[in-house]
């Protein structure tokens, strides 16, 4: 019954086995794909994705709409001038006397037409037009900001993604070379299960190991393109285009970082905080456009006119004349109905300086993680390199001790095991601090 048993158990590994091994002949086809992948550097991708980034292309778009806007809002103080016109055709025209009861033909000609000329320019309109455009402006620095941030953000993103992809390619070369150290000592244990030194269930073992690094290749190849796709997006190239970044020892950071000075550099430079201020001169801005409604309006006006006839049904002369003045609007209502306005807009000020104060907050929140985040990769480096040279240590020992037939094939295929995660740890961590120290410089405002 246990040689059954035995039996069964072993069908089912050899079943796991050989379906692992079809989905890595897939995987490997989809493997080699990588070896065409267009290597691409990182200050050439960013430079890429500032020139071709569909999202930064909207919001400098939103920036010339808005300083279109401020161009607009200056017209306001050139004088305004309109052109009229017309003509009429009068058919036999007549004159009742009291209630219809009589009636005279008048003689008079059928053609009557007029033009003029009108021609406004605001001298006082209580500031409103100054602020106005004040506001625009305004607006177009926001705009302006927002171009900046989107900017960040797509360096941030790409840098992110940038090493991300190369975490894969260095997890794969790390993998590739497990499989062939498991090719290897698959083939030894085929020759030694051959000769009864060891169990089938050894081989099928380490068959399975192996195609458990297969696997993760497989997994890998396509992550890396999936992160090619996004990359690609970002940066403006096809979106089949398969990247390798170009990653050295040298891009690996030194620095070491200052908490306190993190913060102030990112106080100085974060745009938040500037289109935070900048939305607390546009409420102060508002507050001033309302009470101007409180005073007058004083135009200067000039009128050229031409009639014909001058005056119907006595001259049939054309008249011509011009008139220059000045015009006073005054909304006394004004007083009395702005009130509620007034209150709103101070109350939108001291929502725009606590908005101020959130966005502080915030970044002070993400400055602290991004500095803690980038310390720990640097502590967490030394601790990998340290967990590989006792991975490796203890890989010795269990293979010579396998060499010698004083260990199991589980104990090696443990330390192996044991050996591969600590070195792609190692990878991870490296890339990890990379990542880290671009995403603290962007929370500090300087990406």
């Amino acid at each position: 019954m246990c040689y059954w048993q035995l039996r069964v158990s072993n069908l089912k590994h050899l079943t796991l086995v050989l379906l692992c091994c079809c989905n890595f002949n897939f995987a490997q086809q989809d493997t080699s794909s990588l070896a065409s992948a267009k290597k691409i550097r990182l200050d050439e991708a960013i430079l890429l994705g500032i020139k071709n980034n569909r999202q930064l292309k909207l919001a400098n778009a939103d920036l010339a709409i808005a300083n279109e806007n401020v161009g607009q809002a200056k017209i306001a103080k050139a004088p305004r001038i309109s052109l009229n016109g017309g003509y009429n055709y009068i058919g036999d025209p007549k004159l009742y006397e009291g209630f219809y009861a009589r009636n005279v033909t008048v003689d008079y000609y059928d053609h009557q037409a007029f033009a003029n000329i009108i021609s406004s320019l605001p001298i006082y309109t209580g500031n409103a037009i100054n602020t106005r455009i004040n506001q625009q402006e305004l607006i177009s620095q926001m705009q302006e900001s927002a171009v900046r941030m989107t900017e960040a953000d797509v360096k941030n993103a790409i840098t992110e993604q940038y090493f991300t992809l190369e975490k894969l390619y260095r997890q794969i070369e790390v993998t590739k070379q497990n499989i062939i150290n498991t090719d290897i000592r698959i083939n030894q244990l085929k020759s030694r299960v051959k000769n009864g030194q060891n169990l089938t269930s050894d081989l099928l073992r380490t068959e399975l190991q192996q195609s458990n690094f297969k696997v993760s290749v497989f997994r890998s190849t396509n992550t890396i393109q999936l992160i090619s796709n996004y990359l690609d997006i970002l940066i403006g190239f096809p979106t089949n285009t398969i990247l390798k970044p170009e990653v050295t020892e040298s891009m690996i950071p030194t620095e070491n970082m200052n908490l306190q000075e993190s913060l102030e550099e990112a106080f100085q430079n974060r745009e938040e905080i500037k289109r935070a201020s900048i939305r607390i001169k546009l409420s102060e801005s508002s507050l001033s456009l309302t009470k101007s409604g409180f005073k007058p309006n004083l135009n200067a006006n000039l009128i050229l006119n031409t009639e014909y006839p001058a005056q119907w049904p006595n001259y049939v002369n054309i008249l011509n004349y011009w008139a220059a003045g000045l015009s006073l609007n005054w909304d006394i209502s004004s007083f009395y109905n702005l009130k509620h306005r007034i209150n709103g807009d101070k109350l939108e000020i001291d929502k725009s300086n606590i908005a101020l104060e959130v966005t502080k907050d915030q970044i002070t929140t993400e400055v602290k993680n991004a500095f803690v985040r980038y310390a720990e990769s640097k502590e967490n480096i030394k601790t990998y390199k340290k967990d590989v040279e006792l991975s490796m240590s203890n890989y010795k020992i269990v293979k010579s001790r396998y060499d010698n037939d004083f260990a199991l094939i589980s104990e090696i295929v443990d330390a192996e095991l044991q050996l591969n995660n600590s070195r792609i740890s190692l990878v991870n961590a490296n890339l990890d601090l990379i990542i880290q120290y671009y995403s603290l410089q962007y929370a500090m405002g300087k990406l």
